[in-house]
């Protein structure tokens, strides 16, 4: 038999169901065997001359059995039915919560569409697994072996027959447990590749559209359906030969059965009703084992799914939760002190021995090239990972000490790729403070310039955005992030190149509205357009890493480095003065 040690501890999330599958189905097996010996009483006595009025009594007790039979069978189905929704159930909440505790650092360094399988496919194929083989895999431990000793305290020849026919099948089955295991793991794999390629697809449609790189990528996809195809091909015909040896090990048991015990009874060592005990039983001693076959081939996907599953909660979160709060009432300062960090995998740091303080209530350009390290340092802020050296403090606290959620409501971002979930505005809004009133959303939305669009809308704020706010435009998506982290009121923004993708008619409101969010909290603003940090108290400039220079914009602009440089290179854009040139 196929078992999992981690896989069968899941069945203990419903013991009551799973135990109600098994005696159900061992009851089940009895009301069989009861019905099976009444009607061979019945034709005992019809063929030792017995009249119809001798059968009433046998008869009656077979209907009875069938019915009780029928009733076993409708309840074990149910409990099976229970015990898979069960188990998916809770493994759906725990592989989420791990992901959730996991974060982004750890999803950014994996196929979106592969965890997107293993949480919703993955789990799925358990249903075969959990809630069917396992409970039946212990009435075929029970049930043959219970039968076997009946027909051995009946007739010792014809059990000893039937017990070794019977071995044949758990014996000869961890001869292709390797090999089906083999080809159901390659199934998943390539099954999962094919999920994320086509969730790829379709998140990616308006890209290969915009590239005529539609059909190119249509072949990629039918590639890789095609070996999905040629994976389950191999898994299914190893699952056959499994199926082919407990069929004709079911047969030629049965009919070795038969031959014995007809032949004992031609030498009258067999009573003609125990022969017809015998046969009945011989037959349903192989019964559970055929029907445990009928979930063996789907079972297997469920253990080649787990490998993925328990990747998942085995994985170790790079983000500890401290153990206290920082309840900050107002701006508070920054400290970036001597911060390094690593990607998993990278031959260099993104960020070196970076100190920055940001003072209360100020605000801080990052600005550098594409990689030097600006992005790297907000999502420290964030703690969706922690420092390789160094520390990061507010207000003198080191942030690895608070709870991640206490960190994390110090923090709002508002970014150049707004994400928005498929819902409505008003949903969308209360994610960042879910008891927000509808006064409270339309205040918020208000300063950030998105009442008067919002109200047009056909449903006003319970519009649907649809997926990633398609049905918005950047400057709305934009204008509802603002609203959004308004309504957070958290003490520390970050503005990642909030206002790159709209135009100037929509960044002149967006700008508006993110000069109201900066009041009276510390910020930290990223740019590749120097004309946004224009303002800033201080900037910071990095390359590769590294701070390179620090000082008011206007300080940095006046003397040769590497900020004049890159202001020369986007043709002048401030003035000596700090000023957007015009």
């Amino acid at each position: 038999m196929m078992l999992q040690r981690r896989l069968l501890g899941l069945v203990r999330l419903a013991p009551l169901a799973a135990g109600t599958a098994v005696l159900a189905s061992l009851a089940a097996i009895g009301c069989a065997v009861g019905q099976a010996v009444a009607v061979a009483d019945v034709l005992r006595r019809l063929l030792t001359d017995g009249g119809v009025e001798d059968i009433h009594a046998p008869v009656l007790w077979a209907v009875a059995a069938g019915l009780a039979r029928a009733a076993l069978l409708w309840l074990r189905d149910i409990a099976f039915a229970y015990t898979a929704a069960r188990v998916k159930t809770r493994m759906r909440d725990q592989l989420y919560g791990k992901v959730v505790a996991l974060g982004p650092g750890w999803t950014a360094q994996r196929r979106a569409g592969d965890v997107q399988t293993t949480l919703a496919d993955g789990v799925e194929s358990l249903q075969a697994y959990v809630g069917y083989y396992l409970p039946q895999a212990a009435v075929a431990l029970v049930a043959p072996a219970a039968l076997v000793g009946v027909m051995i305290w009946i007739d010792p020849v014809v059990g000893l027959t039937v017990a070794v026919a019977a071995a044949v099948v758990p014996i000869a089955r961890p001869l292709w447990r390797r090999l089906l295991g083999d080809r159901g793991t390659a199934f998943w794999r390539a099954y999962a590749a094919f999920g994320a390629r086509v969730l790829e697809a379709l998140q990616g449609m308006s890209t290969l559209k915009l590239h005529n790189a539609a059909d190119r990528y249509e072949q990629t996809v039918r590639a890789e359906a095609e070996q999905v195809r040629h994976a389950a091909v191999g898994n299914l015909k190893a699952s056959m030969g499994v199926y082919t040896l407990v069929t004709v090990a079911f047969g030629v048991g049965t009919a070795l059965a038969v031959a014995v015990a007809a032949l004992r009874f031609s030498y009258g060592a067999l009573e003609l009703a125990a022969l017809l005990i015998v046969l009945v039983l011989a037959a349903e001693c192989f019964r559970p084992l055929l029907e445990l076959q009928n979930y063996w081939h789907q079972g297997f996907h469920g253990i080649a799914a787990a490998s993925g599953m328990f990747a998942i909660l085995d994985a170790e979160p790079r983000v500890r939760d401290g153990h206290r709060t920082l309840p900050v009432t107002q701006a508070p300062e920054v400290v970036f002190d001597q911060v390094s960090y690593a990607y998993p995998g990278a031959a260099e740091p993104a960020v070196r021995e970076v100190s920055v303080t940001v003072a209360a209530g100020s605000t801080v350009g990052l600005v550098g090239r594409s990689g030097s390290g600006k992005t790297t340092l907000t999502s420290l802020l964030q703690r969706f990972d922690d420092p390789t050296s160094g520390a990061i403090r507010v207000d003198g606290v080191d942030l690895r000490e608070l709870t991640l959620a206490s960190a994390r409501g110090l923090v709002s971002v508002v970014s150049q790729d707004v994400y928005l979930f498929h819902g409505s505005i008003a949903d969308n809004l209360r994610l960042a403070r879910p008891a927000a009133s509808d006064d409270e959303l339309v205040s918020a939305a208000r300063d950030a310039h998105a009442h008067e669009f919002i109200t047009e809308l056909p449903a006003g704020y319970q519009t649907t955005v649809g997926e990633r706010g398609a049905r918005l435009s950047g400057g709305q998506r934009q204008r509802v992030a603002i609203a959004r982290a308004l309504l957070a009121d958290a003490p520390i923004l970050i503005l990642d190149e909030a206002t790159a993708s709209v135009d100037a008619a929509a960044e002149a409101l967006i700008q508006q509205a993110l000069d109201r969010l900066r009041v009276g909290r510390t910020t930290i603003v990223i740019a590749h357009r120097l004309s946004t940090v224009a303002g800033a108290d201080q900037l910071v400039v990095l390359q590769r890493g590294r701070v390179v220079e620090q000082g008011p914009p206007a300080e940095l602009l006046a003397r040769p480095g590497a900020f004049a440089e890159l202001a020369a290179a986007q043709h002048g854009e401030l003035t000596h003065s700090g000023e957007v040139a015009r």
